[in-house]
């Protein structure tokens, strides 16, 4: 795995289809490669996921893989938005992309399994718009 890699795996709130403003900043700031998965479980905390990353695991995280810019602002930003090291730690992973390939990322999880709901699916875009919905109403 490279040691410093140059894209960044998002899989909640900074998603590409995220309205979130660090989402639309990670969107204006980088490259999006596209949508990818990584081994893991994805934890429901209501308005954000954590994800647990483990390569053993046969259960996949979906999210989406952006090329960062040079330099190295924008990913001190992100680890602000991410709380530094209190919760989430940054560390590289190994990202399948959904065309094809694979690529090592940064990705932001959290050491070990909260008490909170798993996201089955492991897309947090998906079982987030999946809970919104309302019923119609004749």
């Amino acid at each position: 795995m490279d040691a410093d890699p140059s894209h960044i795996f998002v899989y909640g709130t900074l998603r590409s289809e995220s309205d979130h403003p660090m989402a639309r900043r990670l969107s204006s700031q980088a490259r999006l490669i596209g949508k990818g998965t990584a081994p893991g479980r994805l934890y429901d905390f209501g308005w954000y996921p954590a994800a647990v990353f483990d390569a053993a695991e046969r259960r996949m995280v979906v999210g989406d893989v952006f090329a960062l810019p040079l330099g190295g602002r924008l990913l001190v930003e992100l680890d602000t938005y991410e709380g530094g090291d209190a919760y989430y730690a940054r560390s590289s992973l190994e990202v399948t992309l959904a065309g094809g390939g694979r690529l090592t990322a940064w990705a932001y999880g959290v050491r070990e399994a909260p008490a909170v709901r798993l996201i089955p699916s492991g897309d947090f875009i998906a079982h987030r718009n999946a809970r919104m919905r309302r019923p119609v109403r004749p």
